[in-house]
């Protein structure tokens, strides 16, 4: 599923978060993102797309005053041995290559993702 993600929505460029939903019931929690963003199958049109996060190992989320942390630059999408990895907000060299943010505004590490489109 995760290449699948990145095959059509690359590092989700672009995006916007709309909303973040958790979840947790009976000791399971399960993190909901919906955004727009650029599929690159379909012209670069934007779409809305839920992202849903499963077996949720580590979750950071902060916001400041007079700082956006739903507006999504590049974000890293990585396997790391089994631990996927979604930081919004990752380190980013001259090279353009992304790096995991230590001091992200916005990062999930799970065990699991899908995603859907949103009407």
């Amino acid at each position: 599923m995760l290449n699948e993600i990145v095959k059509k929505y690359g590092n989700l460029s672009d995006s916007l978060i709309s909303e973040i939903i958790y979840y947790a019931v009976d000791g399971t929690r399960r993190i909901e993102v919906i955004l727009d963003c650029m599929n690159a199958l379909n012209d670069y049109e934007y779409e809305k797309m839920k992202l849903t996060f499963n077996y949720i190992l580590s979750i950071h989320f902060s916001e400041n005053e007079n700082q956006s942390t739903t507006s999504i630059n590049s974000a890293l999408i990585a396997n790391d041995s089994g631990i996927i990895v979604f930081d919004f907000f990752p380190l980013i060299s001259g090279e353009g290559n992304l790096k995991e943010n230590e001091n992200s505004d916005f990062k999930i590490k799970c065990k699991e993702v899908s995603y859907s489109l949103v009407d």
